[in-house]
């Protein structure tokens, strides 16, 4: 009679594959065990870039793994995390190798592969050794790809050269090119004394502007009938003004940067974001009363495809400590000589609510915490994200003013090439940037 092959093989096979194809992907060699396998399925060497270009190098750097593979493997499965069970006898075992053990779990419908460091995550569990006996992943963190190239390296206790002359880098700063600026702005004669009082007596949102020796001027065109300004002002003469004569004079600049900034916000808002005066920052507000996590989906410039969609804000529990968490960033522009630039500087900020800050005391420990486990690939991300978020889905950032674009700025950051890289740096290999 024939043998039976079960399904559950085959899905067995493909996570194996898989981890294969990943490990060789980090320049890594994957030895699978198949004779007396006991708790451990294989092992990956860690190999260096040799500095002189040739190829790669051994260095004695070994990891163990154990893998499991499908639906049978995935418990308590969510959008953020899911829980494997394991044998106390095996949790034992990786835990006490000589070798540093890591436990690798493919997830079918996720089609994902995740990973724990075991030693690390015993250390770290409260009430590990008490059954149930499971190991716990969160997919936003343990993704076994090229992101946890770096982990593996320093698991392994190899430390490679300094550079890689075999490769280039592409180093991304957080600027972002502005290509096109205001060049002209309406002028009208004014009772009023500052922007202040113009904005008291405002019932609507009001277009840029900004008022200067008893004359308004704004990036509106104040000769349209529906303009929110017109009542402010004399709407019966009305000049055209160059914004360079402002950008040239040093009094004028901080005017016209003003009005910017004003477009920037208005600009902001549109995009569904807050602004708190405190802390300087625009952040997703809590979505709605009753959700808890507020996720938003991107697009990577960088990977050119999808990325994972991204928790915006969250209610979170320490303790006694209750709060929201919301993804911020403070938004600047910055001129260069003639160039201005978009400088996006990502933060994070907490409320009580989702909506009052809050205690600045309070939140120090736990931004620190997070920004430490932040590397490269993780910043990059955080500014590409922005980025994307402020182009609304397009191929550029436009600021619009009454349905035309009069501030448009390019959506991928500033970057230059070295002749060398940086090695097991993901931030920057593979860009498919032009």
């Amino acid at each position: 009679m024939a043998k039976t092959v079960s399904s559950s093989k085959f899905t067995e096979l493909k996570g194996l594959d898989r981890i294969s194809s990943t490990v060789h992907g980090m320049k890594c060699l994957f030895r699978e065990i198949t004779k007396d396998d006991y708790g451990i399925d294989g092992e990956i060497e860690v190999v260096v870039p040799k500095s002189d270009g040739t190829g790669y190098q051994t260095e004695g750097g070994v990891i163990k793994f154990q893998s499991k593979s499908g639906e049978s493997y995935v418990r308590q499965d969510s959008e953020t995390s899911f829980c494997t069970s394991v044998d106390k006898d095996d949790l034992e075992t990786w835990y006490s190798a000589t070798h540093p053990v890591i436990f690798i779990v493919y997830h079918p419908r996720d089609d994902k592969l995740y990973w724990k460091d075991v030693r690390a995550y015993v250390k770290s569990t409260p009430n590990i050794w008490l059954p149930p006996f499971k190991i716990v992943f969160d997919k936003g963190k343990d993704e076994f790809g090229g992101s946890a190239q770096e982990a593996i390296r320093g698991l392994a206790g190899v430390s490679p050269p300094r550079i890689n002359r075999e490769q280039k880098e592409r180093f991304f700063s957080n600027l972002f090119l502005v290509k096109r600026m205001p060049t002209i702005m309406t002028a009208a004669a004014t009772s009023y004394k500052d922007y202040s009082s113009v904005r008291a007596q405002s019932k609507e949102p009001l277009p840029p502007f900004c008022i200067v020796e008893g004359r308004l001027y704004s990036l509106a065109d104040l000769r349209r009938s529906q303009c929110a300004l017109r009542e402010f002002c004399d709407p019966n003469h009305i000049d055209d003004v160059l914004t360079q004569r402002w950008i040239g004079d040093e009094l004028r600049y901080r005017d016209y940067t003003f009005l910017v900034n004003q477009l920037l916000g208005q600009h902001l808002r549109q995009c569904g974001l807050r602004y708190n005066r405190d802390f300087e920052r625009n952040y997703f507000p809590r979505r709605d009363p009753e959700g808890q996590v507020f996720r938003k989906d991107w697009f990577n410039v960088r990977t050119g495809r999808q990325a994972p969609a991204r928790i915006v804000s969250k209610y979170y529990t320490y303790g006694i400590d209750q709060f929201w968490r919301h993804l911020a960033a403070k938004f600047t522009f910055k001129a260069y000589g003639t160039t201005w630039y978009l400088q996006v500087t990502p933060k994070y900020f907490y409320t009580y609510d989702g909506e009052h800050a809050y205690d600045r005391e309070k939140i120090g420990p736990y931004t620190t915490k997070l920004k430490a486990r932040e590397r490269n690939l993780h910043v990059l991300n955080h500014v590409l994200f922005w980025a994307d978020v402020l182009s609304q889905g397009k191929p550029a950032i436009d600021f619009t003013l009454h349905d035309k674009v009069i501030l448009q700025i390019e959506k991928t950051p500033v970057s230059t090439t070295s002749d060398f890289a940086l090695p097991y740096d993901p931030a920057t290999y593979g860009s498919r940037i032009k």
